[in-house]
């Protein structure tokens, strides 16, 4: 009997262990089989991050292929969720909508609307002139527009600190 209890202790434990290293969620598996390599690895960046973010290196058969962020900004009253991946220069390849928690705004999880920051990398966007604007989204859009610059430089500091290649 103490033999079937210290195996399922231990099974127990390990297979917790085990979930600790499937570092993404599963609808950041999702988006990140959408725009990378079947069979890509993701391995976390822990350092330089600030709360809210998740930084990850994705590597098929070695190579860099890219990075993902998994960030938020704030709307009129509620925080949304969202990803960016990006290529190994940095620009942006794709950008999803995880998690709207607002009544008003939703309009900015469309894929159509997202695909705007497609090959964005780094130069000034304005609401209304780079980006369309959005009828009944316009503070999260203007979140959404605003932020993209601070992830993009956050990737930038990542390398310039030798965090990232």
């Amino acid at each position: 009997m103490k033999l079937l209890f210290v195996l399922f202790f231990v099974f127990s434990f390990s297979w917790i262990h085990a979930q600790d290293h499937n570092v993404l969620t599963k609808k950041e598996v999702k988006f990140v089989s959408g725009i990378f390599q079947e069979g890509s690895s993701a391995t976390e960046i822990t350092e330089s991050l600030q709360e809210g973010d998740r930084a990850f290196l994705l590597r098929h058969q070695d190579l860099v292929v890219g990075y993902l962020l998994s960030t938020r900004a704030m709307g009129r009253y509620e925080y949304f969720d969202y990803l960016l991946a990006f290529a190994p220069d940095y620009t942006v390849l794709g950008l999803t909508i995880t998690v709207y928690r607002s009544s008003h705004g939703a309009a900015i999880c469309q894929k159509k609307w997202l695909s705007q920051f497609e090959a964005y990398a780094g130069e000034e966007l304005t609401l209304g002139k780079d980006i369309d604007a959005v009828a009944g989204a316009t503070i999260s859009a203007t979140a959404l527009v605003g932020d993209m610059k601070r992830c993009y430089q956050l990737m930038i500091s990542l390398k310039e600190e030798g965090i990232i290649q």
